[in-house]
């Protein structure tokens, strides 16, 4: 959360620490505008350098839940995106791998044309996939030639999924979705 005097980061949860620069150097370049309740900032976008912009934000009244536990897991049902965007600016395969290199915890959620699929990081890991009729490693076989779509991420898990065990190597399984998709598997 971002305050006038402060960037307040989850406790026990790892942070970007170049996310942490972006946010307190937004905050230095917002404060003289707080007389005017940000008018003139709140339709501007606001990208971390750090990730090539892949994470955007803009202002908002909207209070972060603290709810949160100490997996990470939402206590409520009701949990909102932290990240979404459109498949179109990002390929599936680039997007599993922000996730799995940042070592998120929680569901991806992409919305195709013919259909949804689910992805449960921990910490980065792959827990579970379901698209279409398939699941796990195949799920994300086939999940990877989707071209158009948007895709959202709800942070946490209950902590029963906290337990489950891994679907397989991440990178085993993304590498070997990426070789069915050049050969027109």
């Amino acid at each position: 959360m971002l305050t006038d005097k402060a960037v307040e980061l989850p406790l026990g949860r790892p942070s970007c620490l170049l996310l942490v620069r972006e946010l307190t150097g937004l905050l230095f370049n917002l404060l003289p505008h707080a007389p005017t309740g940000f008018i003139e900032q709140r339709d501007m976008v606001y990208t971390c350098g750090g990730c090539t912009g892949l994470i955007k934000f803009r202002l908002t009244d909207k209070a972060v839940a603290s709810n949160v536990g100490k997996h990470g897991e939402a206590l409520s049902e009701k949990t909102e995106s932290v990240i979404s965007g459109r498949l179109e600016a990002i390929a599936p395969a680039e997007l599993l791998q922000v996730f799995h290199m940042h070592q998120k915890t929680g569901r991806l959620i992409l919305e195709f044309d013919n259909g949804s699929a689910r992805v449960t990081f921990r910490e980065g890991g792959l827990l579970a996939a379901r698209y279409e009729d398939f699941d796990n490693q195949e799920a994300v076989y086939a999940m990877l030639s989707q071209k158009k779509g948007t895709f959202h991420f709800l942070p946490g898990l209950p902590d029963a999924l906290m337990k489950t065990r891994e679907i397989g190597d991440f990178m085993m399984i993304l590498m070997e979705g990426l070789r069915r998709l050049d050969e027109g598997e």
